[in-house]
């Protein structure tokens, strides 16, 4: 199991909302719940942005953290940096809570869906769930800055990972937002930031001991074309060795700088940012085939 760097971990779930700032926490649907952080504590919602409640009796739940990183130099020619969620892999217990920190702006958290047009990569009965797009808490932000703030880079620019432009606690820098997450129902879950899946921003969450997901793939090329499939890098992100579901139970955490595309730089396909160019990764061409309509070869092997 991985561990987090949150003062919450360890607490029950709705012990960890209420130190947060929620006063009645979260309400499940379809086996999430999610809640954000914001000027005022943590904003309680549903996964349709309705304020909701925690029913008593609620799980045990660990809080783990995730954290938004832009890196560089890029480990890949096809991308200006390493965008990617740190850890990229990570097992948690069903009822566990990830807290998604926004350490560089200008991201999001999105589970493959079809309801957003994308091949299910969640567990059956697990509905659509995706946070706004999020950055520096903007009461952080002086009113009359014109100009954004530094973003922090990663590993990479001979800083200490990531914290050198913000301060979690308040301090005199831009302070990340941050964007909570339960996750109830045992499965595999993957998940993507929009705005750069293209540059293979995704990351895997196994929830329960039990890894096998019938989507899953060690071959790029075997997966849903773009866009019902991963788009550009995303698809060598998700097939890496390092992020098959039993390797991630193992190790419990798996950071960026494991991947074996990182270490080897491989996977220069796909560098068209988040439009996707219909590469499936193997290096052949092709046309897209039923890009973007969710019809594609993989419909009945749910």
């Amino acid at each position: 199991m991985g561990t987090s760097n949150d003062p919450t971990h360890g607490q029950s779930r709705r012990d960890v909302m209420k130190a947060l700032g929620v006063g009645a926490g979260l309400s499940v649907a379809g086996g999430t719940a999610a809640a954000r952080t914001g000027d005022s504590g943590v904003r309680a919602q549903t996964d349709d942005e309705e304020p909701g409640t925690v029913p008593d009796g609620s799980g045990a739940g660990t809080v783990h953290e995730v954290r938004t990183v832009i890196g560089g130099p890029p480990t890949n020619p096809d991308r200006p940096a390493d965008f990617y969620y740190e850890p990229t892999g990570l097992h948690v217990d069903p009822g566990d809570v990830i807290r998604f920190v926004f350490a560089t702006p200008d991201h999001n958290v999105v589970g493959y869906h079809p309801a957003y047009g994308m091949r299910r990569r969640v567990p059956i009965g697990v509905e659509a769930f995706s946070s706004p797009l999020l950055g520096w808490a903007p009461s952080s932000i002086p009113g009359d800055m014109v100009d954004p703030p530094a973003e922090t880079m990663g590993p990479g620019e001979g800083d200490d990972g990531g914290d050198d432009d913000t301060d979690d606690d308040g301090g005199d820098g831009p302070v990340p937002d941050t964007w909570l997450h339960s996750f109830d129902t045992p499965g595999v879950y993957d998940l993507l930031c929009s705005p750069h899946e293209g540059f293979g921003m995704a990351m895997r969450v196994v929830v329960g001991d039990d890894p096998e997901a019938p989507f899953e793939t060690e071959d790029p090329s075997a997966l849903p074309e773009p866009r019902a499939g991963p788009v550009g890098l995303a698809r060598v992100t998700l097939t890496d060795p390092a992020l098959q579901p039993s390797a991630i139970v193992e190790a419990g955490t798996v950071e960026w700088q494991s991947l074996d595309s990182v270490q080897s730089g491989a996977g220069s396909d796909g560098g068209e940012g988040s439009g996707g160019t219909g590469d499936d990764g193997s290096g052949d061409d092709d046309d897209g085939g039923d890009d973007g309509t969710g019809n594609d070869d993989g419909e009945g092997d749910e």
